[in-house]
């Protein structure tokens, strides 16, 4: 017989509370458990699911990204492999603006002038922006 667990043991083991597990049933991200005595009884497989949703939030995917990458069952998964291309790029572009903004505060940093008005330092004039 399979490991049936209650929502509580769910929330528990993963660190998600019920109502998230509840809204990510009624949005498709998890297949709705089967009822005893009117409770969910979710198989253990749902740990899994659970922590692949985690590892893609953290990753910055949206919840209806997330429900194109598990719901792409195409060979290949075409759809999931374009959209983690383009969360690449975007990550990419993410890297290259806070390289540049610790470039700024590193340069403000080194400014050792009175005030903006009177910087002669000509560090700012050297930033490439």
């Amino acid at each position: 017989m399979t490991t049936r667990l209650a929502i509580g043991d769910v929330s528990r083991r993963c660190g998600v509370a019920q109502t998230t597990l509840r809204y990510y049933e009624q949005i498709g991200l998890i297949p709705a458990p089967e009822r005893v005595g009117g409770q969910r009884r979710y198989p253990e497989s749902v740990l899994v699911r659970l922590e692949v949703i985690r590892l893609c939030k953290a990753a910055g995917f949206t919840l209806d990204e997330i429900a194109v990458l598990i719901g792409d069952e195409t060979p290949g998964r075409p759809v999931a492999r374009s959209l983690a291309h383009a969360k690449l790029a975007r990550i990419d572009e993410q890297l290259e603006a806070l390289t540049q903004a610790r470039a700024i505060i590193e340069w403000g940093m080194r400014c050792t002038c009175p005030s903006i008005d009177t910087c002669t330092c000509g560090i700012h004039r050297a930033m490439p922006i």
